[in-house]
């Protein structure tokens, strides 16, 4: 059964805060990130709801929400600067499709990317538990809950132009394409330039410019023990 059938996110109504929000995000992320992301800017990706100074500190749930609406940002910009084979598409006017694998962290934010213009194309967004439909995708978020299964899932679609990307650690290294790392409460790219190559997915240089690059068998070698 196609993944688009089986896997399409509930399409609900996305508030106008949100789309604000993002858009904001969207706009600034990549003017901004140059390797790393001041947490200031996740304080901007809010609405624009005047806030009295007495404010309470915001909850860890309203943190985890900022956080990952400028993650949201950064995918949808990630596939702006990747570019795929022709092949990866079922027809000229096929849409990029933008998976989350696992359990879904962004919420409202990732689902108001749905229909915007990639290059010539749309953006389709999509969830899935199964890894089985994961070769349907082009840009993958892999969630923190498969981290346990990482080296199946990346086993699985090393070979296929699939643009995978994971917020937690060591997915590059691991051999992922692009982990998001944070360093010193920074949010940064990692880019995994051979596995890049070998899934066919070309990055944009400017991208590369702004990203710490990784080298698989550099890392497995870090990794190895001492003998």
């Amino acid at each position: 059964m196609d993944m688009g059938a089986r896997a399409e996110i509930v399409r609900r109504p996305i508030p106008i805060a949100v789309k604000r929000a993002l858009r904001h995000v969207t706009l600034a992320v990549f003017t901004v990130i140059a390797v790393a992301f001041p947490t200031t800017l996740s304080a901007r990706a809010q609405s624009a709801t005047p806030v009295a100074v007495s404010a309470t500190p915001p909850t860890a749930e309203e943190q985890i929400s900022r956080k990952y609406l400028i993650k949201a940002a950064i995918l949808y910009n990630l596939a702006k600067f990747a570019t795929w084979p022709e092949a990866a598409f079922s027809s000229a006017t096929a849409p990029v499709r933008l998976c989350v694998l696992g359990q879904n962290p962004f919420g409202p934010a990732l689902e108001s990317l749905h229909g915007k213009r990639v290059g010539r194309r749309n953006l389709a967004v999509t969830t899935s538990t199964d890894v089985e439909y994961a070769p349907a995708c082009h840009v993958l978020f892999v969630s923190d809950s498969e981290e346990h299964r990482l080296s199946e899932i990346l086993d699985m679609l090393s070979k296929l132009p699939i643009l995978t990307v994971a917020d937690f650690g060591k997915f590059a290294a691991a051999g992922g394409i692009v982990g998001l790392t944070e360093v010193d409460d920074r949010s940064r790219l990692e880019v995994n330039v051979d596995a890049a190559g070998l899934a066919g997915v070309r990055l944009s240089s400017k991208l590369l410019r702004l990203a710490v690059t990784v080298d698989t068998q550099t890392a497995q070698l870090n990794a190895a023990p001492e003998k």
